[in-house]
């Protein structure tokens, strides 16, 4: 029963998958494909060394940018986590809200099984979901980069892509969590999404300011980065952590509806 309910939701989710799958693969097509020409640009390096102390501070090593991976850190890989945050969450809001809003929980409720089960399954449906769209990302990256000649390994695209679904899965299962609570989707969704703003307002903060390096250690975004970083060995704590806090989440939200009076 458990499968069923999972295949279910994900063919429910295919269209927007595809749709979601086919932007973000346009988008790091166009990113990778734009790159010679951003590498022939003469005097990059010392325009964006130029900078203000500010802005270098967010872009990180300013001489990487000439590299298609530094490059692509900036303008893809860092980012992305928002970008798969807002499928996870506007879909992870409405898996059981959202049955309640559309007066659909009585046949949940009429299936013999563990109302846990449905939950595991509908977050792993999303889960699943937002995996698709990264890999489709990661497969368009490593082929335009053969387009134009990039001789960086396909194994660090991929795994610069793939590093960001910890932190996507993290903000789906905090969705999750809210939509067990409550009787509509925009409430659990606009929770967790304040909760991306914020979390990426403090990262951004944290970056600008030396002052603010100690907070870190409470920077879900910090973490994401630091799981792939362009310089330096992976910290698999990091992506670790990030998959420990989802597993708390999506089981929070599993005794949460196991004991929530849905006939109420």
């Amino acid at each position: 029963m458990k499968g069923s309910i999972y295949l279910k939701t994900l063919v429910d989710l295919r269209g927007s998958v595809i749709m979601w799958s086919l932007g973000i693969a346009f988008i790091g097509a166009v990113n990778v494909l734009f790159f010679p020409t951003i590498q022939q640009m003469e005097g990059l390096v010392a325009f964006l060394d130029s900078m203000p102390p500010v802005i270098k501070a967010m872009i990180g090593d300013v001489s990487a940018m000439v590299r298609l991976d530094g490059f692509l850190h900036v303008k893809l890989f860092d980012p992305l986590p928002l970008l798969l945050a807002i499928f996870g969450i506007s879909h992870g809001a409405s898996l059981l809200a959202g049955e309640l809003e559309h007066k659909h929980v009585d046949l949940l409720l009429a299936r013999p099984v563990h109302r846990w089960r449905v939950v595991l399954a509908k977050f792993l449906a999303v889960a699943t979901g937002v995996a698709i769209i990264a890999v489709a990302l990661a497969a368009t990256v490593v082929v335009c980069a053969r387009i134009i000649g990039d001789e960086l390994p396909w194994s660090h695209l991929v795994l610069g892509t793939l590093n960001a679904l910890p932190l996507s899965w993290l903000f789906t299962a905090l969705a999750l969590l809210g939509s067990s609570l409550v009787t509509q989707p925009r409430p659990a969704a606009f929770a967790a999404g304040a909760v991306v703003v914020a979390g990426y307002v403090l990262e951004t903060l944290r970056m600008m300011s030396p002052a603010l390096a100690g907070w870190r250690t409470v920077s879900l975004f910090a973490y994401q980065k630091a799981g792939y970083p362009l310089v330096g060995a992976p910290d698999i704590g990091a992506v670790g952590l990030l998959l420990a806090v989802t597993v708390v989440l999506v089981t929070a939200a599993c005794v949460s509806w196991e004991r929530r009076d849905l006939a109420a």
